[in-house]
């Protein structure tokens, strides 16, 4: 049979070998086997060696999209965990009297997908395949994941990596400008935060939330830390339970893109270590956007406190994305009036 690439005045030619009829087959992957069949035929002769140099150079081979072992887990988990949570009625398909899966079957998904069920197993099952974006896309759609579940399933599969593995995050720096911002917000709680939640800096209003943040050391002064293992934190924030879900969730969505990173890591594994919630929820899986909303804290001198909090990504000295959260006293509330007086007395804002 002639093959599909063989185009006159360049570099023509017959073919029938294995490598091509498999890469007409596999579309994607066809430049990469005529590439193979044409460097094998002509390597010999001068003209038609330059000719195959000059495709070769025109389609350069393409990066497999490889993952690590902890990568390939952690799809299959959460890959598993959400088909589980799918129920067939809910896409209009029938349960079936012999149905033993709580969710959705691996068929039904990969139906819904457009891709093979055996294909689909093997990314549940680990084994070594390598999905493109789409592909993901279109497991993402047949599982019908929410923008976040979306974002963390792409990030998972490699795609959309930010200062991933590279050092940076772990080296971000705040500029005096910023700096001096949270400085001008008197009475309103004020700090930024790195990649895992350490806070790099902050303004004298943050202390009456964080308590002396000035003292503490290395992880400790870290907002996820603080949640789960500073017992003041945890007296303090009215509605905890739902707070704290809210964050490990939002920590779940950007763990992925520093899953091979042991300096991300190692926060995960101390608070698995010493907190049986948050061992809990991160099993879960559960992923969420950054969002905006209200937290209220009762103080042990002033009680209640109600703040409308926002999230705001910033740049660092060094161009690491950070993250500038910001506590604005609620409307209609005392809350204004009792920071101005925390904040002329250092001694209550420090009140364990």
């Amino acid at each position: 049979m002639r093959c599909s690439f063989s185009w006159r005045g360049l570099v023509g030619h017959r073919c029938d070998s294995s490598c091509c009829l498999r890469s007409m087959m596999v579309g994607t992957a066809a430049t990469r086997g005529w590439r193979r069949c044409t460097m094998r035929r002509y390597a010999g002769r001068k003209t038609s060696f330059r000719n195959a140099l000059f495709w070769y150079s025109h389609f350069p081979p393409r990066k497999r999209n490889v993952l690590s072992n902890i990568r390939r887990s952690e799809i299959s988990t959460f890959l598993r965990i959400r088909r589980a949570r799918l129920q067939p009625e809910q896409l209009g398909l029938p349960r079936g009297a012999r149905r033993r899966t709580p969710g959705l079957r691996r068929e039904e998904v990969a139906e819904l997908a457009g891709i093979s069920t055996e294909w689909y197993a093997w990314l549940e099952q680990m084994r070594d395949v390598h999905p493109s974006m789409d592909t993901l896309q279109r497991i993402a759609g047949a599982l019908r994941l929410e923008p976040a579940e979306q974002q963390h399933l792409l990030t998972l599969g490699g795609y959309g990596l930010e200062n991933a593995g590279n050092g940076l995050a772990r080296e971000a720096v705040v500029g005096a400008q910023l700096q001096r911002l949270m400085d001008q917000l008197a009475c309103c709680p004020a700090w930024i935060m790195g990649a895992r939640s350490d806070i790099l800096a902050w303004n004298r209003a943050a202390t009456v939330i964080h308590g002396d943040l000035g003292g503490m050391q290395g992880i400790e002064r870290n907002g996820i830390h603080q949640l789960f293992l500073n017992p003041r934190m945890r007296r303090m924030l009215v509605d905890w339970e739902i707070h704290a879900q809210d964050c490990v969730a939002k920590l779940r969505l950007t763990q992925a893109n520093y899953l091979d990173d042991p300096w991300f890591n190692e926060l995960i594994e101390l608070l698995r270590s010493r907190s049986p919630a948050f061992t809990e929820w991160w099993d879960e899986h559960d992923v969420r956007l950054p969002h905006d909303g209200v937290k209220v804290y009762e103080h042990p001198d002033v009680g209640r406190l109600s703040f409308d909090y926002a999230i705001l990504q910033v740049a660092g000295g060094n161009g690491v994305p950070l993250h500038l959260i910001t506590y604005v006293p609620t409307r209609d509330t005392d809350t204004e009036e009792k920071m101005k007086a925390l904040v002329e007395c250092p001694q209550a804002m420090l009140h364990a």
